[in-house]
C-alpha cells in the first residue's frame, strides 16, 4: 500500500486508532526514564503525543502527509517534530533512547531490514519496541490485513533483532469484538559493553 492509500484513509477516519497509546507498548514504555523518542510510522500520532506528554523528546515519522498533518494540528504546543518519510530511507541526525514502531506491516524482508535499521540507531541504553499483528491472527484472531505476507511471526522478529538483546518476544492477546486479535511484541536493546576480563 502507498502513501497516497493511507492519505485517503486518514481524510475518511478522522482518528482511525483511537487517542490511547496500545497498552502492551505503554507497561514497557511506562518504566523508562524519558529520552530522545522516534515514534516510527506514527500515523496521526497517539504514540508520539502520550510520549510527549511524559517528557519525551519525539520526532514522529510516517510516509502519509495527510497523518502527519492531521497530527501536527493537533500538536498545540509544537512538542514533537513531525516529518514526512518513509520507514524504508528515513534516519535520524542522532541517537534515539526509543524507537517505537506500532503496527507497521511490511513485506518480511523490507520490515527485518527497518528493524535492524532501527536498531543501529538506539544509544547504548535504547530500546527498540515492535508492536503489530502476528503471522497467526489471520487464521486465529480478529482483524488486521488481511494479506498474512505483511504479518511477521516470531521468528521474522528475531531476525530483525539479531545483534541485539532480545528482552521480550512473545504473542499478545487482545480483546477484539466478540473474539481477540493475536499481536506480536518485541523488545529489544544494545547489548551493555563490559571490558574482557584479562588473562593473568
Amino acid at each position: 500500500m502507498d502513501a497516497s492509500s493511507w492519505d485517503k484513509r486518514y481524510e475518511s477516519e478522522p482518528v482511525p486508532w483511537g487517542t490511547a497509546p496500545a497498552a502492551a507498548l505503554a507497561e514497557r514504555i511506562a518504566p523508562l526514564a524519558p529520552g530522545r523518542a522516534v515514534d516510527l510510522a506514527c500515523g496521526d500520532g497517539r504514540h508520539a503525543h502520550w510520549l510527549a506528554e511524559r517528557g519525551w523528546q519525539v520526532t514522529g515519522v510516517d510516509f502519509s502527509p495527510v497523518a502527519i498533518a492531521r497530527a501536527r494540528a493537533t500538536d498545540a504546543a509544537s512538542r514533537i517534530d513531525w516529518q514526512v518519510g518513509d520507514v524504508t530511507d528515513w534516519a535520524p541526525t542522532g541517537s534515539a533512547d526509543l524507537v517505537v514502531m506500532s503496527f507497521l506491516h511490511l513485506p518480511m524482508a523490507e520490515l527485518v531490514t527497518a528493524l535492524a535499521r532501527a536498531g543501529s540507531w538506539l544509544s547504548p541504553t535504547g530500546r527498540l519496541l515492535y508492536l503489530g499483528h502476528a503471522r497467526e491472527n489471520h487464521a486465529r484472531g480478529v482483524g488486521g490485513p488481511p494479506d498474512p505476507t505483511v504479518l511477521p511471526d516470531i521468528d521474522t522478529l528475531a531476525r530483525g533483532a539479531h545483534g541485539l538483546r532480545v528482552r521480550a518476544l512473545h504473542h499478545v492477546l487482545r480483546p477484539a469484538g466478540d473474539g481477540a486479535a493475536i499481536d506480536v511484541i518485541l523488545d529489544a536493546s544494545p547489548w551493555a559493553l563490559h571490558p574482557h576480563p584479562t588473562s593473568t
